[in-house]
């Protein structure tokens, strides 16, 4: 099940109000709005990580252009490339390179995609109110057992606070 909520200053709240509808059995990839998937073929790919990795992960994030988290950032460093083409060919190269396969990340997933059981999120829903929803979820089910990776052959285009100049800092656009 794929969800994309918004509640204004509230993530974790949008996100638990789109999960708590959803069947107990239920793999969900949350996604953020300023997000792109670039392959045509993205849902079978999201499906196949799922399939391959649901026992080994709790939380399972997705490689990107633009993300505080160096861990998921293709080539270790935020992105400026305006040209979607060079991104489709990134996505391309890094399902072919890497396919299915997670790596364990010592950091938390970042919440522009998360992949995640509603079991794992019956455990321990969204903290509500907070902009680190994410950390704070991925620690949570770390807590619980649970192991937190990338999936490395998943890219997505991500605008994150594109146009600021310190984009890690800022913020406003969560409040």
């Amino acid at each position: 099940h794929h969800v994309v909520p918004w509640m204004t200053g509230n993530i974790g709240g949008g996100l638990n109000e789109a999960i708590e509808r959803l069947p107990d059995d239920a793999w969900i990839c949350a996604r953020d709005g300023d997000t792109l998937f670039l392959m045509p073929q993205w849902g079978k790919q999201v499906e196949a990580i799922v399939e391959a990795q649901r026992d080994n992960f709790a939380v399972i994030g997705a490689m990107t252009n633009r993300i505080r988290s160096p861990e998921q950032l293709h080539g270790g460093r935020l992105s400026e490339e305006a040209d979607i083409g060079q991104h489709v060919v990134i996505a391309k190269n890094r399902w072919n390179e890497h396919g299915t396969a997670v790596k364990p990340m010592l950091g938390p997933a970042a919440g522009m995609l998360m992949l995640f059981s509603k079991q794992t999120w019956l455990a321990h829903p969204f903290p509500e109110r907070s902009i680190h929803f994410d950390q704070l979820f991925c620690d949570a089910a770390r807590a619980n057992g649970g192991r937190v990776g990338v999936a490395l052959g998943l890219y997505l285009f991500h605008l994150y606070r594109w146009g600021h100049a310190n984009p890690a800092s800022y913020v406003g656009h969560l409040a």
